[in-house]
């Protein structure tokens, strides 16, 4: 056996680029597999890790619960629109809740999306045992104020109103900021022209938040008031509510981030929102489970291209070793007339086609675990949720499996084939 495997071994080694083209075609076809199996693990475990810290319900303004689960939560898209603010509050004071937390979205700065919420949001963590997700890497939390209705109308110059601002780990990175700087807001929810810069308006940066591995990670905090300070005239979006409820018209928020105190109460809570029609109740886990669904059909699709992929690597490999071992009759009728059998003769061919099949194997798991890391990290720096990649070694039974088997399929043809040449027919062609 030992013999074969060196007689195998010598015949790729006279052969280099016969025996490369197939480990390449078999490594890509393996890469292509191993990528999106990496890629999809990545992603899902990144959009539940990004969303766990969240609460069990989003209210927000009527329309897609996907998509105010995406822009709330993951931060992706724009979002629906605005509901009162007497709307946070009254969850706020509502017995049924244990926690609620306002958002309010509409800036950035340099790409980064300026958050308008309270200290509570600090106070979210991914479960009740667990710290919580927002901590401080240095500085302090930006100066809450007081709602007051009645007051906040007679801060007429900005420069009496803290403006003050918490960049996330990255949106720190990303826009070069540190504790002490100032900067202006653009108007819009990603990197905007200079004719929208808020240059009036400038916030100071009191702190900076741990990494928290969550697409809030690249957002600016600051209080509620501060964003509705800013934009003192009404914006799009805002329901026809506020106005019936007395509310000023910058009093607004996008979202409010619901923890209820036990199951009953949230679909008690979800119950009435549902019959709102200008409202809504969104269950994050639901929203990103049926996302989820739509990436593991698209997995499906392209593991079933991969298999397709590795059955014409397999074909590719059938075809090297049976035209070399059509090329190469007349060197098997030689070792046979040396004394070698049929069995070394075929187990040298089967043995060629395995070390075939598992270099490229190889290959193609350095290829497909390379491939996944660096499109995971563009991934992340353009969408913000974390993808990370790890070593799945519960997918290793099955691709060695499928390789080795489709590489014996690949022998079998042409090691019957060397397996029958006939010596003297080949030494001696008439």
């Amino acid at each position: 056996m030992i013999y074969d495997l060196e007689l195998a071994w010598r015949n790729l080694r006279n052969r280099p680029v016969e025996a490369l083209i197939p480990i390449l075609v078999v490594g890509l076809a393996i890469a292509l597999s191993v990528s999106v199996i990496v890629l999809a693990d990545g992603a899902e475990t990144g959009v539940v890790q990004a969303s766990d810290p969240f609460g069990v319900l989003v209210i927000g303004a009527a329309g897609s619960g996907q998509q105010l689960v995406l822009s709330s939560i993951l931060l992706q898209g724009n979002p629906i629109g605005n509901i009162p603010f007497h709307v946070y509050e009254e969850l706020e004071n509502d017995p049924r809740v244990q926690l609620a937390v306002p958002l309010a979205l509409g800036d950035n700065v340099g790409g980064a999306r300026i958050i308008g919420t309270n200290h509570h949001f600090f106070e979210l963590r991914a479960d009740q045992s667990a710290p919580p997700a927002f901590q401080l890497a240095e500085g302090r939390l930006f100066e809450e104020v007081e709602h007051n209705p009645e007051e906040a109308e007679d801060h007429d110059d900005h420069e009496e109103f803290p403006l003050e601002a918490v960049l996330g780990s990255k949106a720190a990175e990303l826009t070069g900021l540190h504790v002490g700087d100032q900067f202006a807001g653009t108007h819009g929810v990603s990197s905007g022209i200079a004719e929208n810069v808020h240059e009036e308006h400038v916030y100071t940066v009191v702190g900076i938040l741990q990494a928290s591995g969550t697409a809030y990670d690249t957002a600016v905090y600051t209080q509620v008031e501060s964003v509705w300070h800013v934009h003192e005239h009404h914006e799009e979006g805002v329901v026809e509510e506020a106005e019936a409820a007395g509310a000023a018209e910058t009093e607004q928020v996008t979202s409010v981030l619901i923890l209820p105190t036990g199951f009953i109460e949230q679909n008690q809570l979800a119950q009435e929102f549902y019959v709102d029609p200008i409202l809504q109740a969104a269950f994050p886990g639901q929203e990103l489970g049926d996302l989820l669904n739509l990436l593991n059909q698209g997995q499906e699709i392209l593991n079933t291209v991969g298999y397709l992929v590795l059955g014409i690597a397999g074909l590719t490999v059938f075809l090297s070793m049976y035209t070399a071992v059509i090329a190469h009759k007349q060197s098997i009728a030689i070792m046979r007339g040396l004394g070698s059998r049929r069995l070394t003769v075929f187990r040298m061919v089967v043995f060629e086609t395995l070390i075939v099949l598992v270099a490229g194997a190889i290959v193609g798991r350095l290829l497909g675990y390379g491939i996944a890391a660096v499109i995971a990290m563009i991934f992340s720096q353009q969408s913000a949720i974390p993808v990370s990649v790890r070593f799945m070694p519960e997918i290793e039974v099955l691709l060695w499996s499928v390789s080795l088997g489709v590489g014996f399929l690949a022998a079998v043809i042409p090691a019957m084939l060397a397996y029958r040449v006939e010596v003297v027919e080949n030494l001696f062609p008439s």
